[in-house]
């Protein structure tokens, strides 16, 4: 058996508090007090000897890259840039002869996870990076830091689930999780209009998704061919040339569809031709005098502004959802003196603000979906999930690149705080990303595979549903339908857990990615076949029980079709074999 690891505090008179627990998994926090400024270490973990080290380098389009550190050297990763997740993950797995340890810091800005060799182990030492993120208290002030998360497990994967299974306890469950359309990759700003949108929206409703959300493009100067990017900011601001009608209009016209409404805002951004920064110049973070294009949420004014903004469209509009992006690198933050906050610690203020607004939102609206975006995956982090529904994977979500994600997600997080649409239908250019449903060139099975892919957590189409392929039309409302019978109860409570090696994009990596979707005694168990790749070789689900039988049933055309009943010994030795195609979706359940 495992001991639990301990965190042990950085700073001198730190004191370290146990959060949570659970059976392989703890989560700790230091507390810090007194006058002055310290640099933002958190504390450091002793572990056996380590025979591998490993993590994930991150950027756009490349999110969870893997990475192998020395176990026989110091090594480490870390971020400077502001988000998370840009430049690298903060999660750290460590592989010993007696088990496996995942590692993680609940932090959306800057941060360091540092290993360095000892006599007769490994030392973890984890900490806020110090730029734009020191400590600095007043007398007798006290500064919890962002806690630590470690799980650990006879394997990585069994580690990994363990944090997953854990993390999903530090945030209620929130609102359902309901199915989206979204019109962002299909037409961005330059083709979206009321017109279109609702058209879209009425044939996402028959295909029974629940909500159709209004991505970016709303908002801004009343002109056509306004960019968005540059428009950030002026929230209280319609494109009237795209919405000549307003927003209430559209949205009560999306419910008469009989589907939901969601809006996406970039609440923290300020655009280069956005008039909010002349308007309400108090609020915006500056380095040196110079604006840094966000909202400073070290500052309660920009906290008020930020709420105002967010609330506001919610009550207009009554949203069931809201994506919230944020598509800069904030740096080491704001350095302004009129903040409340120095010139030394304005990102972590800023985060610290960003924290408590999520909060304020989340109660008060409680069945509004929060779900957080950074230029995609750039701001993916345990901080920032527990203060949100759900958190975007990537941009980009060809299928080979989403497997690629997912398999390093899941080792973080619950599923239902992950999303990433099935391969969408972009207009701008990108080498792998292309593909047309309207037309004859893509086959139903390639079809089902870019679908199945995505069903493993929440669900949500980018696609000009008004064009797609009649034939393609009824399966993916197959698809819908198999997702809110079957798998979105798993996906509410369960764990995904990588079953094979991870592939990688450009035809690397494994080539035959398997995923096992566990919630209690129900276990969805998909496989996929990516280029180049042979015939279907076994997959092997894990965690049944050997002595018990599981009915097996292939999830095919919107129904289960029963295929066998088998012992949990034979299912993890013997393991599923498909015979055609190139994804496949078995449920396991334990018989009576």
């Amino acid at each position: 058996m495992i001991e639990t690891p301990e965190l042990i505090p950085a700073l001198p008179g730190a004191d370290v508090g146990l959060v949570r627990q659970s059976a392989e998994a703890a989560t700790y926090a230091v507390t810090v007090t007194g006058a002055g400024e310290r640099d933002p270490q958190v504390g450091s973990i002793v572990l056996p000897r380590a025979t591998s080290i490993d993590g994930f380098t991150s950027g756009w389009g490349l999110e969870y890259q893997p990475v192998a550190l020395p176990v026989d050297e110091p090594a480490g990763l870390e971020v400077t840039t502001g988000r998370s997740t840009q430049g690298a993950v903060p999660w750290l797995a460590i592989e010993t002869e007696g088990g496996a340890y995942v590692v993680t810091l609940h932090w959306s800005g800057n941060w360091r996870i540092a290993s360095t060799p000892t006599d007769d182990g490994v030392q973890i030492d984890v900490a806020l990076h110090p730029d734009g993120q020191r400590i600095v208290l007043a007398d007798g002030e006290t500064f919890t830091l962002p806690g630590v998360s470690i799980a650990w497990g006879e394997t990585r994967a069994s580690a990994s689930a363990a944090l997953a299974r854990h993390l999903a306890e530090q945030v209620p469950a929130g609102p359902p999780l309901l199915t989206e359309w979204n019109h962002w990759w299909p037409y961005e700003d330059a083709e979206i209009s009321e017109d279109v949108f609702l058209a879209n929206a009425a044939v996402a409703a028959d295909l029974g998704l629940e909500v159709a959300l209004l991505d970016a493009g709303w908002f801004g100067r009343p002109e056509a061919d306004s960019q968005w990017f540059a428009e950030r900011g002026d929230w209280h601001k319609v494109n009237a040339a795209r919405f000549p009608h307003g927003l209430a209009w559209l949205a009560d016209q999306t419910r008469a569809l009989g589907i939901e409404f969601g809006i996406w805002i970039e609440a923290e951004a300020i655009g280069a031709r956005a008039s909010i920064a002349g308007e309400r110049p108090e609020v915006v973070a500056t380095d040196a005098g110079s604006s840094l294009g966000y909202v400073c949420l070290g500052s309660p004014a920009g906290q008020e502004h930020v709420f105002a903004s967010v609330s506001g469209l919610i009550e207009t509009t009554g949203a069931r959802w809201i994506k919230w992006d944020f598509n800069l690198d904030p740096g080491s933050g704001c350095t302004r003196d009129d903040h409340g906050h120095g010139s030394q610690d304005g990102l972590l203020r800023h985060y610290l603000g960003l924290y408590d607004v999520l909060d304020r939102l989340r109660a008060a609206y409680p069945e509004t979906v929060l779900e957080a975006c950074s230029s995609g995956g750039l701001r993916i982090d345990a901080g920032l999930a527990a203060h949100v529904d759900a958190l975007f994977l990537s941009d980009p979500d060809w299928t080979e690149h989403h497997l690629t994600c997912l398999w390093g997600a899941a080792q973080l997080l619950p599923p239902r705080q992950l999303l990433h649409w099935p391969q969408s239908e972009w207009r701008g250019e990108h080498r792998f990303q292309k593909v047309d449903y309207s037309g004859t060139l893509i086959t139903p099975a390639q079809f089902d595979t870019k679908m199945r892919a995505a069903l493993l957590h929440r669900f949500g189409v980018s696609v000009r549903l008004t064009e797609m392929r009649p034939e393609l039309l009824r399966r993916l409302r197959d698809h819908v339908d198999s997702y809110r019978s079957v798998i979105r109860p798993l996906v509410e409570t369960g764990v995904l857990i990588p079953l094979t090696e991870q592939p990688l994009r450009e035809e690397k990596g494994w080539r035959q990615p398997a995923y096992q979707l566990t919630a209690d005694d129900r276990h969805l168990v998909a496989g996929f076949r990516l280029h180049p790749t042979g015939g279907w070789e076994p997959v092997r689900p894990v965690g049944l029980d050997p002595m018990a039988t599981y009915a097996v049933d292939v999830l095919e055309d919107g129904e289960l079709q029963r295929a066998e009943r088998r012992t949990g010994k034979d299912l993890a030795e013997a393991g599923l074999v498909a015979t055609a195609g190139t994804s496949i979706l078995w449920l396991l359940s334990r018989a009576e």
